[in-house]
């Protein structure tokens, strides 16, 4: 059975684990805020942001599986998840810079 075997890889659920699930929480509330105002205004600085918030909860969310199961080990994760930073200070940049 999967579900016991998944049970028993889950490691004690601390402060830390409380704050991470917290931080995915808010960048999600953020990302629909986000959404909420980029169709009022229109502003592609909006949808930059917004696009940026919702990678930033998914890496957020796989670096939490990540340290909860180990179910990503190999390189190819870490480049995938360095990439996604990569793209998130894009993303954020893009919404600083562009006039509208």
């Amino acid at each position: 059975m999967i579900l016991p075997e998944l049970f028993l890889e889950i490691k004690s659920f601390g402060v830390q684990n409380a704050l991470e699930l917290g931080i995915i929480a808010f960048s999600l509330v953020l990302f629909a805020i986000s959404i909420k105002a980029y169709r009022t205004t229109g502003l592609k600085k909006l949808a930059y942001a917004a696009i940026a918030f919702a990678l930033f909860a998914i890496q957020l969310f796989f670096e939490y599986i990540e340290g909860a199961y180990d179910f990503f080990e190999d390189e190819h994760t870490e480049i995938i998840l360095t990439s996604t930073t990569l793209a998130i200070l894009i993303l954020f940049f893009l919404a600083v810079v562009r006039k509208k």
